[in-house]
């Protein structure tokens, strides 16, 4: 039988899958139940900056400005979580969370400036979580603000929760970067331990018959995976933070493709709103299956075994592997 076991930002984990910050690990019933199916750790359902500052209307303000950029918005605005959720009941849901369960419980903050860290991530930290996750979307507002200025921002948000936490720390990024591997970089020289790549935000699209935007499918396909493979293959082993791979893990296959491209987690969202929590012990499941049939007695057997790190002479994930399949070049 293959072993599944892992370690994640420094944490032992009975397995590499885990639970992306959604609603279903808003509270310790639901992150009770995702540790009863087989996850290897969870992630909480994000707390907003607004909700840090404790305040109501910037809240509603953020959201309502977010509503089609990031991924977690939407669903606090349809069950008006913002009203229910705030900073003392978030620290409340860690603390019980980690009284309920014997998986790793990682705190998720989703923040766009570093202002209140050093009042509220040691209180995080207090609460019992096991690691802390930033979840940063900095959305460029006006035609004179940077790319380095919006980087900067994020190595700052980092600096300051290192300062703040000795708990581990990992990032989750969004696509839209202009050098991906110069800000992985800069973000674990910031002190950050490890990177999620990568979040997915809601797409706006146009109903052409009702003259309104509106959001697009709310959940990811397996095809999107390929954007984290890219990456987490070309950066792995070279940059010494952990990696997980997020937007597109439906199945244990798809587990499989990010273990080979160096990643040392995946975490899954939406195939538990498509298939329901039994999904997780099917993707696990049908993980340990392709480990035996390809040979590999545990997860780090299998870890990187595609990057370009092990490949140095490798295309893969390159410009040139792309033209080639695009036009057949040699």
């Amino acid at each position: 039988m293959a072993d599944l076991a892992t370690t994640y930002l420094g944490l032992e984990l009975r397995n590499p899958l885990v639970i992306g910050a959604c609603s279903l690990t808003m509270d310790a019933k639901g992150v009770k139940k995702c540790a009863d199916a087989g996850a290897g750790a969870v992630v909480l359902k994000s707390l907003f900056e607004e909700q840090i500052r404790m305040n109501s209307s910037g809240l509603d303000n953020s959201l309502a400005a977010e509503e089609q950029w990031h991924s977690e918005v939407f669903e606090y605005m349809e069950a008006d979580i913002g009203m229910q959720y705030g900073t003392r009941e978030y620290l409340a849901v860690v603390s019980s969370c980690k009284e309920s369960v014997d998986i790793p419980v990682i705190a998720s903050i989703n923040c766009v400036s570093a202002e209140w860290w050093q009042e509220y991530a040691t209180e995080v930290a207090a609460a019992g979580a096991d690691a802390l996750e930033l979840n940063i979307a900095i959305m460029p507002e006006t035609l004179t603000v940077t790319s380095e200025e919006i980087e900067e921002r994020y190595v700052q948000i980092v600096q300051t929760a290192r300062e703040a936490v000795d708990i581990p720390i990992a990032v989750k990024l969004g696509p839209y970067i202009t050098s991906v591997p110069q800000l992985i970089l800069r973000l674990r020289q910031a002190g950050g331990n490890g990177s999620v790549l990568f979040n997915r935000f809601y797409r706006p699209t146009i109903d052409p018959n009702k003259l309104c935007v509106t959001v697009d499918n709310p959940y990811s396909s397996p095809a999107e995976l390929s954007v984290a493979l890219r990456w987490i293959s070309l950066l792995s082993g070279k940059i010494a933070t952990d990696f997980s791979a997020a937007t597109g893990i439906h199945t244990g296959l798809d587990v499989a493709r990010a273990l080979l491209a160096g990643a040392r987690t995946a975490q899954i969202c939406s195939a538990l709103y498509m298939h329901g929590l039994p999904q997780i012990g099917r993707v696990l499941d049908e993980l340990e299956q392709w480990m035996e049939t390809s040979g590999f007695a545990t997860v780090a057997d299998a870890r990187g075994k595609l990057s370009q790190h092990k490949n140095p002479g490798s295309e893969l994930f390159g410009r040139c592997q792309y033209i080639k399949g695009l036009v057949g070049l040699e």
